[in-house]
């Protein structure tokens, strides 16, 4: 457990983007002052420049303060204002901020699309300070995602324009992401070098940020070194400056590594402090990786003070938000600690399985042990290689002294070879025999196969015609779609399970004046899907037709409680992992209002031409946590006429297909929703059959499909 520790590095700030150790946070008031004043200047504002500006500096304080949302939001309305100017430089600040908000939330795919945006933008203008913070971005997603060759060269050209123009605060930022490269690759001598270059030009600078995150990498150097009270000092120093700037991001961080030194030196419960801390304020701003990383200490941390239970339920946790946003290194560490979890339970099957899951992604990843391999294996060719050349003279000599045995040798060969003659006819003449015995063996058994056959192919059809009365039964209990268009005449359903059954499902009700209306995404597909479809329809229809509860929150509340009570999960260890991803929607058409809330899961509203992503929270209902504690949020938001809102599920994104066979995904699908808006959604539901089977060709349907569009 010591071993995998020293791995699980807060890397939030190694991989800082570019913008936030560039730029020095305000001190010279409250981040909320600065805010208020954004706002008042903006009101002042016409349409020009210095809205876009004013803007983009809005979302950069909402992201410096944690509200990432918020920082998204003034960015769009950055970028729109800009666009229609044709203000090309504003357009480029503001992808660079889009893409830095997607980046906090763990949406890499999203935050490396718009940083490549600002980048082509950029380029076109000549803008070399924004092309060099565009390099160094787009670096800092490639080490995310394990590509340290794509990050190592987009650091070293930014490195190279930042010289060249001389700019001091993008020169110390490139040192400080070439040394997390070289902090991945376990180099710690060349990583501790650049932090500290880093570090020099940003107390020159006096950029209280860049000084904070250098403190806190260098805090991270030593501890890999097993410099413990050097790490403290430069933690606490990291900690300090952070909290009176009031960075909750880098605040997170220094909490989470001055953890990491208390583990080391066996102080579980200061560490587990620490860990609480940091993953609280992780959770205030919606840091993802932050929130992982938190849970896998927090899980290790259990783990040694024999707590399995609490351990097991914080690793998981981590692991599905580490997938959830593709983080592979963090993966990986948190397949070696569930690995270890279990060996320590003295459960070896789940160890090794783990430890397999380890073991398998760690090669997909360049590290200090691959690169140690090559190295062994290129000295062990040339070890070889001498070797052979001194057993060829051995062998001369060997020749020449085994002529003179060579008479003697071919002489005891015949002898022996006679010999083996006779015993070998013998065993060929017994051998015939056995064979006459053993086809007519053959012919009997094959007889039997036959009949064992056409009893199996009997029993695969009474399942099929078992699963295809299922099917009916899934079908019966299913709203009809009659009954959906009677109350929202402008709404399709593309709905195409995987099997004969399906584990994805859509519910109606109309209650209360209100239209509710969900999708769920239920463990597994086919029969086991199918099961937990049924239970979630049940309950909620006994949710809000009987107990008449109409808020969408409440009713997540609701059916997660239903979920596991009934599977009774979060009793152990070994429970099962059933659950669902939900999305509910309630509609109240007298005041052109909407209110959804989300379990894992997310939708999609466009009005005015413009895509919003309404996102639910981070938790499923029910699954392997079987948390009864979690209590889910709804949001409220005001519509008008022609606004269109989908609800889907997994399965259309996540088909390979097209000329690469490669995922249909996120961004791909959003496009395709707006180019379709002009069309009345009869018109859409077949040009979405029709986009979805072109682009899945001969492929193999992975999952269960389902989208729903509602134009209100």
């Amino acid at each position: 457990m010591r071993k995998l520790i020293t791995f699980l590095i807060f890397y939030i700030l190694v991989l800082m983007p570019w913008f936030l150790l560039a730029k020095p946070v305000k001190t010279t008031g409250p981040i909320n002052r600065t805010i208020d004043s954004l706002q008042n200047r903006l009101k002042t504002l016409g349409t020009d420049t210095s809205k876009v500006n004013t803007l983009n500096e809005l979302s950069w304080q909402y992201i410096t303060s944690g509200s990432y949302v918020l920082a998204g939001k003034y960015a769009q309305d950055a970028l729109h204002a800009a666009e229609n100017l044709n203000f090309k430089k504003g357009i480029g600040a503001s992808y660079n901020n889009i893409g830095i908000t997607h980046w906090y939330q763990g949406n890499y795919e999203k935050a490396l699309e718009n940083y490549l945006k600002a980048l082509k933008i950029r380029q076109e203008i000549g803008d070399k300070k924004g092309i060099a913070s565009s390099y160094g971005n787009i670096g800092i997603i490639y080490e995310t995602q394990g590509e340290y060759r794509k990050a190592l060269d987009n650091h070293l050209k930014a490195l190279k324009i930042q010289e060249e123009s001389g700019d001091k605060n993008g020169i110390s930022n490139c040192y400080n992401n070439i040394g997390g490269i070289y902090l991945r690759l376990g180099n710690y001598e060349k990583s501790l070098e650049n932090y500290q270059k880093c570090l020099e030009i940003c107390e020159l600078m006096a950029n209280k940020t860049g000084v904070a995150i250098s403190y806190n990498n260098i805090g991270i150097i030593y501890r890999k070194q097993v410099n413990y009270e050097k790490a403290l000092i430069n933690y606490s120093n990291s900690l300090e400056i952070a909290e009176e700037i009031n960075f909750k991001p880098l605040i997170s961080s220094a909490l989470g590594n001055i953890g990491l030194v208390y583990s080391d030196q066996g102080n579980y419960k200061k560490a587990l402090d620490n860990y609480l801390k940091c993953l609280k304020i992780s959770e205030e701003i919606g840091n993802k990786q932050g929130i992982g990383l938190s849970y896998i200490n927090i899980g290790i941390t259990y783990a040694k003070l024999d707590r399995f239970d609490e351990s097991y339920n914080n690793l998981n946790q981590s692991l599905r938000l580490f997938k959830e946003i593709g983080y592979k290194e963090e993966i990986k560490n948190v397949y070696s600690a569930l690995s270890d979890l279990f060996e320590k339970k003295g459960d070896f099957k789940q160890s090794y399985n783990y430890h397999k899951l380890y073991s398998d992604i760690k090669d997909s990843l360049l590290n200090e042990q691959s690169t140690k391999q090559i190295a062994e294996m290129n000295t062990k060719y040339d070890s070889e290689k001498k070797d052979k050349d001194l057993i060829k003279k051995d062998a001369e000599i060997i020749k020449q002294q085994a002529e003179t045995e060579k008479q003697i040798l071919q002489r005891n060969t015949f002898i022996i070879g006679f010999a083996l003659v006779l015993i070998l006819s013998f065993f060929i003449y017994n051998g015939y025999r056995n064979k006459q015995t053993a086809n007519k063996l053959l012919e009997e058994t094959n007889s039997l196969i036959e009949y064992q056959k056409h009893l199996v192919e009997e029993k695969n059809l009474k399942i099929t015609k078992s699963i295809n009365y299922a099917k009916q039964i899934q079908q019966a209990i299913l709203p009809s779609r009659e009954l959906i268009k009677s109350f929202l005449p402008e709404s399709f359903i593309f709905f195409r399970p995987k099997d004969i059954v399906s584990g994805d499902f859509y519910w109606f009700s109309e209650k209360q004046d209100k239209l509710l209306i969900a999708i769920a995404d239920c463990t597994g597909h086919g029969v086991p899907g199918a099961f937990m479809s049924m239970i979630g329809n049940t309950l909620l229809n006994e949710i809000v037709n009987v107990k008449n509860i109409v808020e969408p929150a409440q009713i997540l509340n609701q059916l997660n409680n239903g979920i596991v009570s009934l599977l009774h999960q979060g009793e152990t260890l070994t429970t099962q992992d059933d659950g669902m991803d939900i999305t509910i929607l309630s509609i109240d058409k007298t005041n052109n209002q909407i209110e959804f809330a989300g379990a894992n899961h997310f939708s999609y509203l466009i009005k005015q031409n413009q895509l919003e992503t309404l996102t639910g929270d981070i938790f499923s209902i029910g699954g392997m946590f079987g948390r009864s504690d979690i209590n889910f949020t709804s949001k409220k938001i005001s519509v008008q006429k022609g606004s269109t809102i989908y609800l889907f599920t997994d399965g259309f994104v996540d088909q390979f297909g097209g000329e690469k066979n490669t995922k249909f995904l996120s961004s791909r699908f959003e496009q395709l929703l707006k180019t379709i808006q002009q069309h009345n959604l009869e018109e859409q539901h077949k040009k979405l059959i029709v986009s979805f089977d072109d682009w899945k060709g001969n492929n193999k349907q992975l999952d269960d499909v389902l989208v729903v569009g509602i134009r209100l």
